[in-house]
């Protein structure tokens, strides 16, 4: 029996091993396109080095985008319903969604503190993303103490963390989407940041530390807040400098066309490719 239970755990141990080091993790000076909303034809004219898209499009669109030597990040939501055609129906029977107002999308919260139902349907999810070659997934809504006041801060802590630790355990990396309030202490469990309009809370240097560490900080803002011109410039690059994020700007929200990449630090429009792709994620 001994001897049974200690190959069993070698066994395991070399299985984790190998999926750390097949994670690929995006460093800190790439480029990025964000295009949750576009179709395919916008996404394979990304000229960008990382692109992120639906994980809906990904079994099309991910051999394409390794053909041209780009990475691809694959999007879902973990914490609201979402209403996938392929898992819509395991979600409803769940129970997990909490009713009311839900968030801005059209989309239910769900009961983040089940994680005995809900982390098996994000990990379809993820075994999902893995199967069609995305590099790397970004799993939104983590934050939903923002929008209900009968969960916490440490109940949105608790589901992030064990949504990244599920992306490793599947061998694929994971991007901390949002959630200023609690980055910092997330850091250290994922591979690297998606942020949007941190500039208007001026929260944008609540990620120095992915940088820090040599994880890429890929930032959006939209055109219905900010312009790449005049004061509004000024107040994105006083809020992004010298912190080695990537920076991109698009005209809205709905995220259909291809985005602006700028120098974070003067405003500069960025075009082209750089010769830097991200690494392979071999220890933690």
């Amino acid at each position: 029996m001994k001897f049974n239970l200690s190959i069993t755990a070698l066994v395991a141990s070399v299985l984790l091993a190998t999926n750390v080091e097949a994670r690929w993790q995006p460093t800190p000076g790439l480029t990025w396109d964000y295009l949750l909303g576009a179709k395919d034809d916008v996404v394979k004219a990304s000229k960008q080095q990382v692109v992120t898209f639906d994980l809906e499009q990904a079994e099309r669109l991910v051999p394409y985008v390794h053909s041209k030597g780009q990475k691809a990040i694959c999007y879902f939501s973990g914490g609201t319903t979402e209403h996938r055609a392929y898992d819509r129906e395991e979600y409803q029977k769940s129970g997990l969604a909490l009713g009311g107002n839900g968030d801005d999308w059209g989309n239910q919260w769900l009961d983040i503190r089940n994680k005995a139902k809900l982390q098996p349907l994000i990990r379809k999810r993820m075994q999902r993303a893995r199967s069609y070659g995305c590099d790397a997934v970004e799993v939104d809504c983590l934050g939903i103490y923002h929008y209900r006041s009968d969960y916490t801060k440490e109940d949105s802590y608790v589901f992030a963390k064990w949504v990244a630790e599920t992306a490793h355990q599947e061998g694929i990396s994971i991007g901390l989407k949002n959630v200023a309030g609690i980055a910092e202490s997330l850091e250290p469990y994922f591979d690297f940041a998606v942020v949007e309009s941190c500039a208007k809370g001026n929260t944008c240097k609540n990620y120095k530390n992915f940088t820090q560490h040599q994880k890429a900080v890929f930032i959006v803002h939209y055109g219905e807040s900010f312009t790449l011109s005049g004061s509004s410039l000024n107040t994105l690059i006083e809020a992004q400098k010298g912190m080695h994020f990537t920076c991109v700007f698009s005209q809205n929200n709905k995220l259909h066309d291809n985005v602006t990449n700028y120098d974070c630090n003067s405003g500069s429009t960025i075009s082209g490719k750089n010769k830097k792709y991200g690494r392979i994620r071999n220890k933690r």
